[in-house]
This record gives C-alpha cells, structure tokens and sequence, in this order.
C-alpha cells in the first residue's frame, strides 16, 4: 500500500506567476547577484517579458521548446524565466557539456527556438543542422550582423520596444521544461516535467521551508540538473536573491558561501566529501547558513555531522526525488543530536511530500512487508507523464497500479532500492542496479562502502564489481577517498571490512584516490571509475 496518498486537486500558481508576482512586490531587490553582477527584480522581469515577446511574436507555441545555450551567465538565468513568461519550455543546452552530447540533445528536443550567450555563439554554428524545425535565434545580448543559415534572429538591437504581458496560467499539461538525462543506451532520455508537476513541487517546497526575501540563495546546480529549479525559481517566488558563480568557483565553495554570505545553500552530497578532505568544514565557519539542502546521492552520517559543526544554526535536510518526479519529493530534517544507527551509515531520506505517493514493491511489483526491502515506485502530482517522444522506455519505466482507493495511479519505478523505517521514515539502501553478483552471490556495494568510510582518513568510498571473467564479476575493487593515500591506508581498509563481512565480500583491491571522476551534475561516475580499471588492465595486458 502507499506510503503516503494525498490529494492536491486544487489550482496551484505557475512557474511563471509565482515569479511575477514576486517581481511585482520587490521590484528593486536583488533577483540575482554573485558573478554575473546584480539583476534586480523588476530588471530582471522586463527582460524576461521582452525576450518572451520575441518568442511569440516569431510563433513559439504554448508548450513549444526554447533551448536556452551557455552556462552560468545572465542569459541562461533570464532565459529560462524567458521561456516560461511565452508559456514555452526551456531546454538547458550547458556549453560545458561534450559537444556530442549538446548535438544529441538540440535533436531529440526538436526546439522552436534557442536564446544564446554571446561567449556560445560560436557553438551555435556548430547545433544548427540539429535544429531543423527552428524558428529563431534570439541573441539578447550580441549584436548579429547577418542572419544566421536563414533563420530568424533578433539581437539586442532589434528586441521588441512593447513587451506583451507573460502568459500566467499555461496548460497544465503543456511542458514546463525539458532535461536529458544519462540513457543506458549512450542516447539521452528527455524528462518532459508538465506546468502541472512543477507548479505542485513549487507549492510544497515554498510550504516546507520560511524562505524570506532577505535569503541569499546558493547556485551550484548546474541548469541542465533538475535541482537548479529549486536553486533559481523556489528562491524567485520568495522574493530572495539568487548567488551565482563561476564554474572555477565551483573547486572552492567554503570561500564562496563565507564571501556571498549565502543563508540557503544546496548541494548534491560529493561536495561535501570534497570540503572535507580539504579541511574547509571548520566548527563555524558556515553561520550564515540557516537552511542546508542535500540531493542527487545518498548523504552518511559522518558528514552530516562535519556539516553541522560548520553551520551550527543551519535547519539539515536530506532530500531525494529522481529528475522523473519534479527536483524532490521526500526530504528527512536531521540534527547533530541524531545519534541513531541508520543502514549503511546513510541519513534516510524521510517521509513523502504531500501529494506524493511513494511505495515499496518487490520485483513482481508487490507491495513488501512492513520493514522488508524493495524498490521504491513514486506516483503523484509531481511524476511526469513518460519520456520524451519513447514510449517504448516509458512502458518499461512507469507503471500503472491500483491504489487502496481502487483507481488506478502512474508511477515511476525509481530504481531504487529502500525500506521503511519503524519511524515512518524510508531509508535509502542502494540502487537496484548497483546490485552486483559476485561468484554468484548477490552484494550490495552500499554495505561494503559503509564499512570503508568508518576508516580513519577515509571520507567516502565506492565499491565496483571488478575484476571481470566472462563479463561476470569475481571480485570487489574499492575506491576510497583520501587525501593521502598508501599501501597501510589500503590495509587498514580491507582488514576493517574482513572483519565485519564474508570473504567473498572483501575487496580485492584498495585504491585511494585523491578525487573521485563526478559527471555533469556533479554525482560521482562509477562508469568512469570502472572505466579506469578497464584501461589498466589493457595496459598490463
């Protein structure tokens, strides 16, 4: 049965009205500052009314795609809201990214439009033949010179001197945003989040928490990651002011949040791990910090704690939620005092948000026992309809299940695997398809991991199933993270976990490693760790 089953029938405000009514009422306060300089909120709404006209006014339908090119500037924040205020949806095409990769996404999302930086302009020639069905090239601030293969284009120059007012209640059904995200296959999945969807996350996460128009926001996500919603348009709709930075910034956050004087501050869990080993989560250093956010990877106790010694008046909240189920959909508030042993050494991810309906099931899609293990299905007004134009992935991804109601619900197999605590609460295990099979025998690498970061001078650990016979794994190889690394460390390490697990559990092989490979979202890439390995052993061979 459902964890937790709450109707939110009611009409909730959009995305786009939400940040225009804050507009409206803190017209000269700072919506964004940091590196990109100061935008205040009426700056920042005549802009985005501006540019929004140029996409009507070039036939960008209500729910049509706006990709929005660069990174961390001006013209990818403003261009987001841009899109919203036309009643589009914004596609974030991060400049950072491989360029393969920005190809295979300007393709699949068949875009209407694209608002572009000037520092991408050069990148933009490079996407146009992905981008067929292309009505416009709004650069807001460049100066083009000519058309660009044909297509419409409207410079700063050449911006429309009215602005139409935005369009405040869109379709709910109509696309808010669309992201890509890591296919098996190599080709990006497209994440179609509704109006619907977001405008119900938006409504929880502004009832969750008292942000104030005095808060200063942190901005570490990059836009093409699902939590940069809550980054930019949750700090929006309370009045408060977005910090950015730089993505060299990005190395070195303890002087970002100390010089920003940042009092909300998210971050997915890795960034921690990283503070720590440098020794920047001094007792604190961080008391600007009154809310704390962690999501996108499991968060362990130990650095919970490391974390709240640095920001001793901050409110600690572990969150969770798949980009298929809009930003987060539960959060656990944790405290220092917590001395409670949680499974795997991971603070669990807490009850389901209002409107949420989370539940656990076995592989045959049963509901467990009280207590048991499963993989964790999410339904609700934040679950998104499918992917992006492939049904065949979203058969296989969503299903439909009867409810104790008796109707039917869609949900999102998360593939994550958890179970429910005597609290109430669901604690995080591991993925389903980090299992692994090791001579035969199921492991899951969680609770080798868990055993290596109680290691004195470990900080974090991630457990592979190498080396390979016949494509199976027949043995554990763990990677560990460590500012100093040596052959004591690795013995420390494996002597600790043989103590505590069966043989065929222990690692083979002990690598520290002074940081781990992360991918665009900033989550640690097991694929690129095993990657490494593969390469090694061609290089023995």
């Amino acid at each position: 049965m459902p964890l937790t089953s709450i109707a939110m029938s009611k009409r909730l405000p959009s995305l786009a009205q939400l940040v225009s009514d804050a507009a409206g009422r803190f017209h000269d306060r700072p919506a964004l500052a940091g590196h990109v300089g100061v935008v205040t909120y009426g700056e920042l709404d005549t802009s985005a009314r501006h540019w929004a006209t140029a996409l009507r006014q070039h036939g960008v339908p209500q729910g049509g795609r706006v990709g929005v090119l660069g990174n961390r500037s001006r013209v990818t924040y403003i261009g987001a809201l841009a899109a919203a205020y036309a009643g589009a949806a914004f596609v974030p095409l991060n400049t950072k990214l491989h360029l393969d990769r920005v190809r295979r996404i300007s393709r699949l999302a068949e875009l209407d439009a694209v608002i572009v930086e000037p520092d991408a302009l050069g990148v933009l020639d490079l996407l146009l033949e992905e981008m067929p069905s292309l009505k416009l090239i709004l650069a807001p601030e460049s100066v083009l010179t000519a058309r660009v293969g044909g297509i419409a284009t409207c410079d700063r120059t050449t911006l429309p001197v009215n602005a139409e007012a935005p369009c405040l209640a869109p379709d709910r059904d109509a696309l808010a945003y669309l992201l890509f995200t890591s296919g098996t296959t190599g080709t990006p999945k497209g994440v179609g989040v509704t109006q619907g969807n977001v405008a119900a996350y938006l409504e929880q996460a502004r009832a969750r928490f008292a942000f104030a128009p005095t808060d200063r926001f942190s901005q570490m996500f990059e836009q093409s990651f699902d939590v940069s919603i809550f980054d930019l348009f949750v700090a929006w709709a309370s009045g408060a002011a977005v910090h950015t930075l730089a993505a060299r910034q990005l190395v070195a956050p303890a002087s970002y949040i100390e010089q920003e004087g940042i009092t909300v501050f998210s971050c997915v869990p890795s960034v921690l791990s990283l503070m720590k080993q440098r020794n920047a989560l001094r007792p604190g250093r961080f008391a600007s910090v009154r809310y704390s956010m962690f999501a996108g990877e499991a968060l362990t106790v130990e650095n919970a704690r490391e974390w709240a010694a640095a920001a001793p008046n901050s409110v600690i909240e572990n969150q969770y939620g798949p980009t298929e189920t809009t930003v987060v959909v539960t959060g656990f508030r944790w405290c220092s005092r917590d001395c409670r042993e949680y499974p795997n050494g991971y603070i669990p991810i807490g009850a389901a948000f209002p409107g949420v309906d989370a539940r656990i099931v076995t592989s045959e899609l049963r509901d467990v026992a009280p207590g048991a293990s499963g993989e964790l299905l999410i339904g609700g007004p934040q679950t998104v309809p499918g992917y992006w134009r492939d049904g065949t992935l979203t058969r296989e991804r969503f299903v439909d299940l009867p409810t104790d109601g008796g109707e039917r619900q869609r949900y999102y197999r998360t593939g994550d695997l958890v179970r429910s605590l005597p609290s109430g609460d669901i604690a995080y295990l591991g993925r389903v398809d980090h299992q692994l099979k090791v001579l035969g025998r199921r492991v899951e690498p969680a609770e080798v991991e868990a055993i290596a970061r109680q290691v004195p001078g470990v900080t974090d650990a991630v457990a592979v199933g190498w080396p390979l016979e016949d494509g199976r794994a027949v043995a554990l190889t763990l990677f560990v993270l460590a500012s100093c690394g040596d052959e004591q460390l690795s013995g420390e390490v494996t002597q600790s976990i043989a103590l505590r697990v069966e043989p065929f559990l222990v690692p083979r092989t002990v690598i520290p490693c002074r940081e781990f490979p992360t991918n665009a979202n900033g989550k640690v890439d097991r694929a690129a760790l095993l990657d490494t390995l593969r390469e090694s052993a061609l290089v023995a061979t």
